[in-house]
């Protein structure tokens, strides 16, 4: 029997777009389900395990062998273990190296996308900004610095978990800060020209462009989307 899975997502949501990417990386066939998961309906926090976040994966929905996985680090480790055959492997199968890809993903979550949360939230050059501007590059040093040098990818010539992972974060960081906070990341320096030469062949990944190609504008749409974050509003479990 044919395995059916659903993909529950939001366009705007980076959370969400590691999910999709990955599934379009590896080759999966899926339901796309767009989602407003601010809007806590009874079939909602079913369907999302009582999280009420994207994403959210089900296979086989409605059947007895149903799945329901939310979370997007949850989401990446099912998509490749359950799919180990399609496409190419999203995490190292080594012990000791998918341990490191998953500390790093984690590292993000903790130490990256806080800050780029709270920069964009924080009034423009207060103090909160320039704390979170110190704070996120900061934790994108340690994580430019863990990068392989022969690149052009996280840990080498092949995208991995970790690069997807981190992606739709580096757009919006490159995006938004632009517009609301006049702020650029350095280019100056060995660790942050590591940086761009990533950020440039990540820009180019099929499934980050394949993934935005559903929302006319994609850009514009997600300026105007963080437009409240950028005035101290917004969601405040990101930050």
């Amino acid at each position: 029997m044919m395995t059916r899975l659903k993909l529950y997502s939001a366009w705007y949501c980076p959370f969400a777009q590691r999910a999709w990417m990955a599934l379009l990386h590896k080759g999966v066939e899926f339901e796309y389900v767009e989602i407003d998961p601010y809007i806590k309906t009874p079939e909602w926090m079913e369907n999302s395990r009582g999280t009420g976040q994207v994403p959210v994966l089900i296979e086989n929905p409605g059947m007895e062998s149903e799945i329901i996985i939310p979370g997007s680090t949850r989401a990446l480790e099912f998509i490749d273990a359950r799919f180990s055959s399609n496409g190419p492997l999203l995490f190292p199968t080594r012990p000791v190296a998918q341990a490191d890809a998953k500390f790093w993903i984690d590292y993000q979550g903790g130490n990256i996308i806080p800050y780029f949360y709270r920069f964009l939230k924080a009034e423009l050059t207060s103090e909160a900004a320039d704390r979170a501007k110190h704070q996120l590059e900061h934790g994108m040093e340690i994580f430019t610095n863990a990068m392989v040098q022969n690149g052009p990818y996280f840990s080498g010539s092949e995208v991995n978990a970790v690069d997807i992972a981190f992606a739709p974060f580096a757009l919006r960081i490159e995006l938004l800060l632009s517009r609301y906070k006049q702020y650029a990341l350095p280019r100056e320096g060995p660790h942050w020209q590591r940086y761009h030469r990533w950020l440039n062949a990540m820009s180019s990944f099929g499934p980050l462009i394949d993934s935005m190609a559903g929302v006319s504008d994609y850009n514009e749409q997600l300026i105007n989307f963080y437009l409240p974050y950028s005035k101290g509003g917004g969601q405040k479990d990101v930050a």
